[in-house]
Order: structure tokens, then sequence, then C-alpha cells
């Protein structure tokens, strides 16, 4: 079997159909983010508003509102000169976007929840680190153990980060 090398496509770059679908793929990607974060039912569509952006972001969304729509389970797509109150404020690529939220999910029970998940991470970051700081540990576990704890604490940090950002996007709702 022969392989060729794939053929290189210079000056078929296109800056601006680039700005379309990236600003697609992450408005997409930040509101399934914020759904994942805020326990938001899959079926559940919610409200979109597009916050004081340009006329261009505007059309942009209008021409991708299916898309949007249907990949990110979005009721309707609205623009505001401002975010409205209790609602999720995102940034996409310079753009303001803001998911309503108040009203659509129980923000005490979403808070109970995301602390009581905020304290596994914490715990578990505690328990690595403990085993880690241990010099007998260190001297006696095989390399791929200690690796692993250093992964598995790292993987905790970032989930610990993601947590802290959804309880901050909670506090914006209130």
């Amino acid at each position: 079997m022969t392989l060729a090398p794939w053929p290189l496509l210079i000056g078929l770059e296109d800056a601006a159909a680039e700005a379309e679908i990236g600003w697609v793929i992450d408005v997409i990607t930040a509101i399934r983010s914020v759904r994942t974060e805020m326990n938001i039912a899959p079926a559940m569509q919610i409200p979109l508003v597009l916050a004081g952006v340009t006329a261009e972001t505007y059309e942009r969304a209008q021409r991708w509102s299916d898309v949007v729509k249907r990949t990110a389970k979005i009721a309707d797509i609205t623009s505001a000169d401002a975010p409205p109150a209790g609602a999720v404020q995102l940034l996409v690529r310079g753009d303001t976007v803001a998911l309503p939220l108040k009203g659509l999910i129980d923000l005490a029970t979403e808070n109970a929840r995301l602390e009581k998940e905020k304290a596994k991470a914490e715990a578990e970051i505690n328990r690595i680190d403990a085993k880690l700081s241990n010099p007998d540990f260190i001297a006696r576990a095989p390399e791929e153990v200690v690796e692993a704890d250093r992964e598995k604490r790292e993987e905790a940090v970032a989930r610990r980060a993601k947590i802290l950002e959804a309880l901050e996007r909670l506090k914006q709702m209130e």
C-alpha cells in the first residue's frame, strides 16, 4: 500500500468562512457547557439572547439559527441591548450571549448540588496531596502509580475549576 502526502491547499484559506463557522461552533460549545454545568435536562429548550451584538453577529445568528437551535436545544434567539436579569452571560468571540435560566432551574438546589460536587473534588485533591507529600509513598511506589495520582489530581483540579465557574454563573443569576 502506497501512501501519498495530503495535498496542501495553499491559498484556499477563507478567514470570513472561519469566522462564520467558528462563531457557530463556539456558541454551541459554550451553551452545551453551561447546560452540562447547570445540570439542565437535555430535552429542555432554553432561550438565547444576543446582548448588544453587532449587526454582523445578529445576521450570522439568524443565518445559522436552525443549526444553533437544533444542536444546542435553544427555543428562540432574540436580541437585546443588555443581558436580561437572571441570565448566564457567555463571551463568544467578543460577543455577549446570554441564557436566561432564572425560573427554568431551581437555583438553591443547583447551588447545593454544585457545592457538594466541589467538596468531593476538594477532598480528592487533599487525599492525593497527602499521598504525594509523603516521602515514603514517593520512594516506594512505582513511578506509574505516582504519575497516575498526579494525573488524577490534575483532573480533580480541573473539575473543581469548572464547578467554581458554574457556581459563579449561578451568582450572576441571583
